[in-house]
């Protein structure tokens, strides 16, 4: 049954005849909050099904006259056919309430956090263990509280349950003590023991028991109570008798675990929780924070409330030492101080002076031109977000169904079904996007209104404020990931390949808004990026970068420039005179790998040597480069319009030698020294990652890793110039090349068989030696297990699973003096931590019977319980003996 089903059924149960009932009076009957009671009445007073009075406070009573309750649940749990309407029903789920709602970004930044303490509560048959950990105040306890809650709601422990809290610190000189008030002692066990006395791990059975503090659990400690969590028994002091106790445990901590906690107590708390202070939070979040606070302190004292947009800014872009915690005892402090100088007026107006040590308060006061908030005690606070903005959600979450299921094979097609999917999506969002902009979004509006000026003017956006909407739209309604089970990578990489100037702009433009848009998933960079689609020319073949001395020349004269020209064609990086020409080009070479430069780059500067920049930026280019001295305005615009026409490059270099009384330098090919390509078809970010690997053992003097655009590679193959790759010793890719090639290539994914090894190690061996390229190989290992792994894993995390398989792999090495090559460990570092999760979240086989096995089998079954004993205890799993036989057949076939 659904909350409103049953906030619908209590109301029937308590509201007989003509009977009138508060919320307040409902949450305490069904045991939540009242804002989330006051919610579902909202919703069946929309449908009808009950009536309220206009008095204060609000009563609620049924509606004799509405349809009757089973024409409400069969509407309600309508199966929908359509596509539309399944994701519709999912967001609705999502909406659901539950203990954590009242959680500040439960649908937001913190629900990777819910969604892990859900689990954890509900993994049968007890639950698992948790560690929270975070800075002082961030909400480790408010959290364990919940979790608790939650665990009510799903009815996993009694009603009853007991929550039972110690504070480690408090016993922190005396761990004697402690221990005898976690176990208990008999009469007579210690001088003062006058009588019997039951511990906490007595009076937390059958419910849960949070250790806050647990760095300050001595080491002694630590043992005795994983040896309870191990058995679930335990011994009084004075006692022999072993006695049994069913407790769920929450620890915390704001120390680094590693350093505190003994590895063999931290083995057995299976989930981790890390809660990030207040500033890393979504700037939305930060806000709905200030508002709840100041909301519960106007409800206190029942007075209005007025926050200063100063005051605004100052709390929410602040780091308080005490993070949340001290954020509400400046809000508690700042109204206290108000109401004295204001309590006869209608409204306190809470600025800047009614804040406590202001000047301890480290914030940097900018135009972002926040609003004031306006807060009434005498209105509901709404903990959910509003019907119509879910309706908003709904039309999003439906375009990105819609678009992750084109197929992306043919691009031009897949490029004309996008275009057509977004038209449909703006055209329906016309008469919601509206909503979005009430008052309380005011703050992020005007910030990101100011933001988005900023980049049309610099990138030669030819739009007004008001289409920007629908890009705002997406960024308040997505604050969270929950639409990332589609594949959005897949459409982010498609659209940096179709539209790459439009998707780098996307980027600049998150880039400017920084901490406004903290959490947001990648659903705000596809809009961005769809939307700048149609303000950006995407056939220009050459990259255009001005860079210039002064805090704003360069970018001045691209924001002039590219308005001129109608679209974004220069890049520009400003140089302050405090800034050296090696950081300027460190940011050079960052442009460069962001961009496709395999056309060519046209580089206007104002000063400096040539020769210098492009010894210091000649591993970076692709294509041919093109550097003139002395920028001027006139200059960019008049190359920035030959650059839109397309007018071949060396025609435009031949140009500017004969126009302009200025340096002109122009410099042809990829890199000239030796070099390896790396160009995946799946994106920059696997090709860096390479590039990244090989880099650590490699002379970046004596040799270039060059990552590359796989269409920009091909069409550079397919011209069958031998220049191109004169000094290209091995391309690694993800695709087959043309056959025309004679250059030696290798599929990533085949690096770490044996003709993949040859042709790196081909490739490398006048660079590293032996010992090297074995440390290569591990760290390709390593990399492409994370990969797949953490692409499938659901529950468990990758990096740790993986540093435990290759414990695991290491003693089977140990055990059968061999060394396995690459391919087999890939398969091996795949399959054993898919296999530790899998036996987590399933039954054990119930057939499990003993087959007739060799004698070498038999070892091998032997081994492997020997190898796997810490790994069960520690994930609570057992190896049958139709898993073994699977890690056999890896194995049968190159066991000595």
């Amino acid at each position: 049954m659904q909350a409103k089903d049953k906030v619908y059924d209590m109301m029937k149960k308590m509201c007989g005849g003509e009977v009138q009932i508060s919320a307040v009076e409902l949450s305490e009957a069904l045991h939540l909050s009242r804002q989330v009671v006051s919610h579902y009445l909202n919703r069946l007073l929309e449908e009808n099904l009950v009536q309220k009075t206009n008095s204060r406070p609000v009563y609620w009573s049924i509606n004799n006259a509405c349809e009757t309750k089973n024409e409400y649940i069969i509407s309600d749990n309508t199966n929908f056919e359509s596509n539309s309407k399944d994701i519709i029903t999912k967001i609705h789920c999502q909406q659901e309430m539950n203990a954590f709602s009242v959680l500040i970004g439960c649908n937001g930044s913190q629900n990777n956090i819910v969604e892990q303490c859900k689990a954890a509560v509900n993994y049968p048959p007890m639950g698992l263990p948790i560690l929270i950990t975070g800075e002082s105040g961030v909400g480790k306890s408010f959290l364990a509280k919940l979790i608790y809650q939650y665990a009510l709601e799903q009815r996993v422990i009694s009603s009853k349950a007991p929550f039972v809290v110690l504070n480690c610190a408090d016993y922190a000189n005396n761990p004697e003590l402690l221990s005898a008030t976690l176990l208990g002692y008999k009469k007579g066990s210690f001088t003062g023991a006058n009588s019997d006395k039951k511990g906490l791990l007595n009076e937390a059975d059958g419910g849960y028991l949070f250790l806050d503090e647990i760095h300050r659990l001595s080491y002694a400690n630590q043992e005795k109570l994983f040896i309870f969590m191990d058995t679930g028994k335990y011994r009084q002091l004075g006692d022999n008798e072993w006695k049994k106790s069913d407790v769920r445990f929450i620890f915390a901590t704001t120390e680094r675990t590693e350093e505190v906690l003994l590895e063999t107590f931290r083995r057995r708390i299976a989930v981790h929780i890390h809660i990030q202070n207040v500033i890393n939070r979504p700037f939305v979040e930060r806000l709905q924070m200030l508002h709840l606070f100041y909301y519960k302190e106007a409800k206190k004292i029942q007075k209005n409330i007025v926050v200063d947009k100063n005051v605004v800014e100052a709390l929410c872009f602040s780091k308080p030492k005490g993070n949340i915690g001290t954020l509400q005892n400046i809000i508690q402090i700042s109204c206290a101080n108000a109401f004295t100088k204001q309590k006869n007026e209608p409204f306190l107006n809470i600025t800047l002076e009614e804040i406590p040590n202001i000047s301890d308060i480290q914030f940097n006061v900018t135009s972002k031109r926040l609003h004031s908030i306006r807060i009434l005690y005498n209105e509901d606070l709404h903990q959910v977000e509003d019907e119509e903005v879910l309706k908003v959600k709904e039309k999003f979450l439906v375009f990105f169904q819609e678009i992750s299921r084109i197929s992306y094979e043919n691009i031009e097609t897949a490029k004309i079904e996008i275009v057509i999917a977004f038209k449909k999506l703006t055209h329906s969002l016309k008469k919601n996007s509206d909503l979005l902009f009430s008052e309380q979004n005011l703050f992020i509006r005007e910030s990101y209104l100011e933001k988005c000026q900023i980049i049309i003017e610099r990138y030669g956006i030819q739009c007004s404020k008001e289409e920007f909407k629908l890009m705002y739209c997406v960024l308040l309604t997505f604050q969270d990931d929950m639409i990332l089970k589609f594949d959005l990578y897949k459409i982010i990489n498609f659209l940096n390949l179709v539209s790459p100037r439009a998707h780098y702009v996307a980027m600049k433009l998150e880039e400017a808004l920084g901490t406004i848009i903290t959490g947001t998933c990648k659903c705000v960079e596809i809009i961005n990026t769809l939307f700048f689609q149609g303000y950006i020319l995407e056939t220009i073949e050459l990259q255009g970068l001005i860079v210039a001395h002064g805090n704003a020349t360069a970018s001045s004269i691209q924001s002039v420039a590219n308005q001129n020209c109608g679209t974004f064609v220069f890049e520009s990086i400003d140089m302050p005179m405090d800034i050296s020409l090696a950081e300027t080009i460190k940011k050079v070479n960052a442009y460069l790998e962001k961009v496709n430069n395999s056309k060519g780059v046209i580089l206007l500067v104002d000063m400096g040597s040539l020769n210098q920049m492009y010894s210091s930026i000649k591993n970076h280019l692709s294509g041919d480069l093109l550097i003139m001295n002395n920028v001027t305005t006139a200059i960019a615009l008049d190359v920035g319009m030959k650059m839109i026409q397309n007018i071949s490059f060396k025609y435009i270099a031949e140009q500017a030698k004969s126009i302009y009384t200025i340096g002109v330098q122009y410099f042809e090919g990829i890199a000239r020294g030796n070099n390896i390509i790396i160009s995946c078809m799946s994106g920059l970010g696997i090709s860096d990652k390479i590039k990244e690997i090989i880099n650590r053992v490699i002379n970046y003097e004596t040799m270039d890793i060059i990552t590359m655009d796989y269409k920009n590679l091909k069409n550079l193959i397919e011209e069958n110039n031998k220049d191109n790759f004169k000094h290209t010793k091995l391309i690694i890719t993800t695709s087959n090349l043309p056959n025309i090639t004679n250059i030696p290539w290798v599929n990533v994914y085949d690096i770490l068989d044996g003709k993949g090894e040859r042709c790196v190690w081909e490739a490398l061996k006048s660079e590293i030696n032996e010992q090297k390229f074995e440390d290569l190989k591990r760290e390709f290992i390593k990399f492409f297990s994370i990969e797949g792994i953490a692409s499938r894993l659901t529950f468990l995390n990758p990096n740790i699973v993986i540093n435990e398989v290759e414990n695991v792999i290491f003693r089977y090495e140990h055990y059968y003096d061999m060394n396995l090559v690459g391919y087999i460990k890939l398969n091996l570092y795949m399959h054993i931590a898919f296999m530790i999760e899998r036996l987590m979240t399933s039954e054990y086989p119930e057939n499990d019977n003993k087959i007739e096995c060799t004698n070498k089998e038999k070892e091998f079954y032997d081994v492997s319980k020997d190898i796997f004993e810490e790994i069960e205890k520690r994930y609570h799993i057992k190896l049958s003996q139709y898993e073994l036989s699977l890690l056999y057949d890896i194995f049968k076939n190159i066991i000595l």
